[in-house]
């Protein structure tokens, strides 16, 4: 399971729902909705809502700014190969049927829910063959997937930024801490503090896009 804004216990569904879709927004690279997300999770106080908005500006970064390709590739996508089938949210299921002919064929209904089964039957070689339109399961790993978070969010109790699980075969999510662990040691140096999540975002995107 994604990074289910779902240990908000007291939310009700369609609130959960919409956070849903704004992560995924979010994720996409929306600026102003990861704003929005971030500010949202953070008028919460609590440190493990904090440590869920480090997680989600983690993924950000990672979805957004920094050029995967070879990484992924010599990964041969596991994370796309190995594993449960992924519950997909409508929100989902649209984004795939508007370029997926035949969706019904490539998915599993079990109980009034959608699944996309694993092997993913979208991987073409190690790549995404709908990458536009990738569930946010799929947008989430591995930095805001709950299942392999969860530890690290249970444990948070500091405000400094935490240190994310990374799975070792993650060839991508390791390259992608590395750049991360260092921006926040240079943010600390430059400003003497640690960054809340949405300064680390600010000043990472800043910092990537110009040498974008």
């Amino acid at each position: 399971m994604h990074i289910a804004l779902n240990c908000v216990s007291y939310m009700n569904e369609s609130i959960n729902e919409h956070l849903h879709l704004l992560t995924k927004l979010a994720l996409k690279g929306d600026e102003e909705t990861a704003e929005l997300l971030i500010n949202i999770l953070l008028s919460l106080e609590a440190l493990q809502i904090r440590a869920i908005a480090y997680l989600l500006v983690y993924q950000i970064i990672m979805n957004t700014y920094i050029d995967l390709t070879e990484e992924c590739k010599k990964c041969g996508g596991v994370c796309c190969k190995f594993g449960e089938p992924i519950e997909l949210y409508s929100f989902d299921v649209e984004d795939l049927k508007s370029i997926v002919m035949e969706f019904d064929n490539y998915v599993i209904k079990n109980c009034g829910k959608v699944y996309l089964p694993r092997p993913c039957p979208f991987q073409n070689e190690w790549a995404c063959s709908v990458h536009n339109v990738k569930p946010y399961a799929c947008l989430s790993y591995p930095f805001a997937v709950e299942n392999l978070q969860k530890d690290v969010i249970s444990s948070y109790t500091y405000s400094h930024p935490p240190r994310p699980f990374i799975p070792h075969f993650c060839l991508a999510g390791q390259k992608v801490w590395n750049i991360i662990d260092s921006t926040i040691k240079d943010y600390k140096f430059l400003h003497g503090k640690e960054p809340l999540p949405q300064d680390l975002l600010k000043y990472t995107s800043k910092k990537l896009k110009v040498h974008i």
